[in-house]
């Protein structure tokens, strides 16, 4: 939905009936011709005029009104184009156009009764449902384990799992299915994978995951079962005990639903159930083979010379029994019309081998597997063997589309096959523990690659610094021994000096006596002229003293300070040495663990590849999209068909016979023959938890929520918004209670459009429309960093899994990268023509992935260097996303598509569309 209108009421203040309410007359049309330019952020002339208050103060000309008097205020003034100033001025880029007579009229009375403000209020939004073609992507969220991807399409959020490339499920609330009303323009997943953020129009969604365990259940002792069988949707049991006496138990609970009214069967029977579960077959050891209805337990048809039969199915659209024989040939009958007899078998005889399993496709072809290393195709028309699979297999099953079969092993081998072409298709091992172990493997080998690398350049800088130390410690030596030569010299030179005006001194005061005590002879004159000489000769001399007594003192002050010169340099040199030796440690200590890890993943990855004992069983989903195979142990093992990765591992008891099958809500069921069951986990469901803001809290957002992200812990929810060119808000939520922790107003001068929390939690990065990107201290609110180096909008911000880089997205076409360490720019990467949308770290590497407005989606490097462009996109790639291996990338934009990549060759895998 979209918002069709906004306005502001008047308060009712008590203004007397006439009087201009500002909020409801006046401010929408400066709102949309003046404060574009005149607002908090946007101050043109010094002039604010978001409020009357502002207004009045004024700008760089003094006030803009002046209450009372409309005459001689400047906006009048500059409405009205005088010859002194016009505004808005023609030619702006706005869009402002000039006010209207009956705007300016309005103005003036305003003005006339007082300039007064009201209070502002907001009105009932009214929405109107999104047209079909609004339907962009603007959010694209991952699990930290990259099984799921989630995108904001229109105001729809769609869930996709990525092992199983399909659609899992929309997400929302509303009728139509809609999370919200407005366009989704933010969504997170929380850490654990267990809650999705989405943010829209003044309000966030909480949606939490509902998933209900896997059920071990004991065998029902009231059946008393010795052979059991499953309805082809696993929701029910058949359940034959020793006497022959049949039973309908609820799969999931085995509670008892009734006891079959037929005749008793004998002992030691088989069972099997026909494909739309209406009709059981059911084998006695005597050699009895009949097929009753399971609703009233009518006999339907019936052979007392069946002979012995090893294992008993269905062809898959209901029309014939087949059975292994136990003379190992393969035999099928035709069912008749009910009350009929079953007539004698079609038996095929190619193979001496036992057969080992049975399975029939939706159609007229069964796959049978014999133990002489082949599992065979053959038509039931015809009986012909129209493909043979080299494979020894224990239990085979077709999908529900028939293009694949899977076969299991007795090493315990889960293979799939091309069912057209006989080709392997993937060899199917390993667990989602396993999986996840190893995972966690690879992130630690990177982790530990990226902290050598650190501590290399880190190594690399000091010892440059070090070695020019070397040069500066030269030249402290060389001036301290240069200068201490010169010092001997200098105080030689001092007593000379200070001898000399000593006798200066004499020479002065026997001519200042001669011309108190003039002798004989002597002119009074030529005694003043006398002592004039002798004064000057002293000067003379005490100035030589004095700048000897100096040029020694400079000499031992430089000595002193070349030698504090020298200390300093040394201790440097000892505090570098120090941190080499740290830093060379620290990447010895990470080698070493990462030479641990790969040990450790060299092991895991062998036992994924380990067989698993004897298969049991094997069934696909009812999409095709997942196969799950049981073992003799009582383990069922899940994995998605088209990327052979691992789902999910559910332990029941040992057994050495049962039944699996493929439930309607997603689980598989793998019954054993005393009716004892397990079950795997069903699809989870997602409900909403808790809305933020909304209609329930309107002012807690001003406007568009823009970003959502998680705490690490995943009990913090950051939230980031504002209006405008006004404002841009931060507020930190609680997830237990829903509660604002923290709200830093204003953080940023215009809206937030992006955020990130540091691998620790300790601090929140914040990128915003007023070009800045900011880190602030979560515990205390205080900035810890201001990075300004873009010149339009800061669109996304990421930190690296170290914590010491900061990577932001820009709208001017630049991703900048600032290190943290040091507090200022590593590196400006350019190579886009238009904006880039969002980034993000690539696992715990320094890749960089982008999408941007340029139809490219682009990997870089932290220092700049590009790794890899997938291009011929549409343009405007709005966000973007990797798994932590680089294996995938996804991306979605304009065009509603969310393209998944190979991240190692840049091939697209599939293209999700709206449905």
């Amino acid at each position: 939905s979209i918002v069709t209108a906004i306005g502001f009421l008047a308060s009712g203040t008590g203004f007397a009936a006439g009087d201009l309410d500002f909020y409801r007359d006046v401010y929408p049309f400066l709102k949309a011709n003046c404060i574009s330019c005149h607002n908090k952020t946007t101050t043109k002339a010094g002039l604010n005029m978001e409020t009357p208050e502002l207004m009045i103060k004024g700008g760089d000309s003094g006030p803009a009104i002046i209450p009372g008097k409309s005459g001689e205020s400047l906006l009048v003034e500059a409405s009205v184009h005088s010859e002194s100033i016009e505004m808005p001025p023609s030619k702006n880029k706005t869009g402002a156009r000039n006010l209207t007579e009956g705007e300016i009229a309005r103005l003036r009375q305003w003005i006339d009764e007082g300039a007064k403000s009201s209070e502002r209020e907001i009105r009932q939004v009214a929405w109107q449902a999104l047209a079909a073609e609004v339907d962009p992507i603007y959010a694209v969220t991952m699990t930290e384990d990259g099984r799921f991807v989630a995108c904001g399409r229109g105001n729809q959020v769609f869930l996709y799992d990525l092992a199983e490339q399909r659609l899992v499920s929309g997400i929302g609330d509303a009728p139509d299915g809609s999370a919200h009303r407005a366009l989704v323009n933010s969504l997170a997943f929380g850490p654990d994978g267990e809650r999705i953020a989405s943010g829209s129009y003044r309000e966030v969604k909480i949606w939490k995951k509902r998933q209900a365990s896997a059920i071990a259940r004991p065998a029902n002792p009231g059946a008393a079962a010795v052979a059991s069988a499953l309805f082809p949707d696993g929701s029910r049991i058949v359940a034959a005990d020793e006497t022959g006496g049949l039973f309908l138990l609820d799969a999931a609970s085995g509670k008892i639903l009734r006891r079959v009214e037929m005749a008793l069967v004998g002992k030691d029977p088989l069972l099997a159930i026909s494909p739309d579960g209406t009709r059981v077959a059911v084998f006695s050891a005597g050699g009895d083979l009949a097929v009753w209805s399971i609703d009233d337990g009518a006999l339907l048809a019936r052979n007392t010379d069946a002979g012995a039969i090893a294992s008993l199915t269905w062809s898959g659209d209901g029309r014939n029994l087949v059975a292994a024989l136990a003379d190992h040939r393969l035999a099928t009958w035709t069912l008749p019309e009910a009350g009929q007899p079953l007539a004698a078998p079609k038996v095929f005889q190619d193979h001496e081998a036992p057969i080992t399993g049975i399975a029939a496709d939706s159609g007229r072809q069964v796959a049978v597997c014999r133990n002489d290393g082949k599992v065979r195709l053959r038509n039931l028309d015809e009986g012909k063997v129209v493909r043979e699979i080299a494979i020894s297999a224990l239990s085979v099953a077709f999908s529900p589309d028939g293009t694949r079969l899977a076969t299991g092993t007795a090493d315990g081998r889960v293979i799939v096959w091309d069912a057209a072409k006989g080709e392997q298709l993937a060899d199917l091992r390993g667990t989602p523990e396993l999986a996840n172990r190893i995972a966690g493997l690879e992130r630690t080998i990177d982790c530990e690659k990226l902290e050598q690398s650190y501590q290399a350049a880190h190594t690399a800088a000091i010892e440059a610094r070090d070695k020019a130390l070397v040069d500066l410690l030269a030249k402290a030596k060389d001036a301290v021994v240069a200068m201490n030569k010169k010092l001997p010299e200098a105080e030689k030179a001092i007593p000379p000096l200070t001898e000399a005006r000593v006798a200066a001194e004499k020479a002065v005061a026997e001519a200042e006596a001669a011309r108190k005590n003039p002798p004989e002879g002597q002119s009074e004159a030529a005694l003043e002229s006398a002592l004039e000489k002798a004064k000057v000769a002293l000067q003379a001399a005490e100035t030589k003293e004095n700048d000897a007594e100096a040029a020694l003192a400079a000499f031992r002050s430089n000595i002193v300070d070349a030698e504090a010169k020298q200390k300093k340099i040394t201790d440097a040199q000892a505090d570098y040495a120090r941190q080499i030796a740290e830093a060379k440690a620290a990447g010895e200590a990470a080698k070493k663990r990462e030479t641990d890890a790969a040990t450790e993943l060299a092991i895991a990855k062998k036992e994924a590849t380990a067989v698993a004992g004897k298969t049991i069983a094997v069934a696909f989903s009812k999409d095709s999209a997942r196969l799950a195979a049981g073992w003799e142990d009582g383990t069922i093992r899940t994995w998605a068909v088209a990327t052979g990765v691992p789902l999910e591992t559910a332990k029941g008891p040992a057994t050495d016979a049962g039944c699996l099958r493929a439930a309607a809500d997603g689980s598989f069921v793998f019954c054993r023959d005393d009716s004892g069951a397990l079950l795997t986990a069903p699809a989870p469901t997602w409900e909403l938890e808790r809305i933020l803001g909304g209609e329930a809290q309107p002012d807690l957002f001003a406007d568009r929520v823009n970003a959502v992200t998680f705490s690490p812990d995943g009990k913090t929810l950051a939230t980031g918004s504002g209006e405008p060119s006004r404002s841009g808000d931060i507020t930190l939520f609680d997830l237990a209670s829903g509660k604002a922790t923290a709200t830093w107003k204003e953080r940023h001068a215009d809206s937030v459009i992006s955020l990130a929390f540091s691998p620790d939690g300790t601090q929140l990065a914040s990128g915003a429309a007023d070009k800045i990107a900011r880190i602030t201290d979560v515990a205390s609110g205080k900035e810890v960093h201001l990075f300004e180096g873009h010149t339009h909008y800061v669109n996304d911000v990421a930190f690296r899994s170290d914590g010491r880089v900061l990577a932001t997205a820009g709208a001017d076409g630049v991703v900048n990268s600032w290190d943290l360490t040091m507090g200022e720019r590593k590196k400006k990467i350019e190579g886009w023509t238009k904006e880039v949308t969002s980034l993000q770290f690539i696992g715990a590497t320094d890749k960089i992935v982008t999408s941007a407005g340029d139809n490219l989606v682009r990997i870089v490097t932290d220092a700049g260097a590009q790794v890899r462009s997938i291009s011929g996109l549409p343009d405007f790639m709005q966000a973007a996303a990797s798994t932590a291996d680089g294996e995938l990338i996804v991306a979605g934009g304009e065009d509603s598509l969310l393209r998944v990549w190979n991240g190692n060759d840049g091939k697209e895998l599939v293209a999700f569309g709206m449905r």
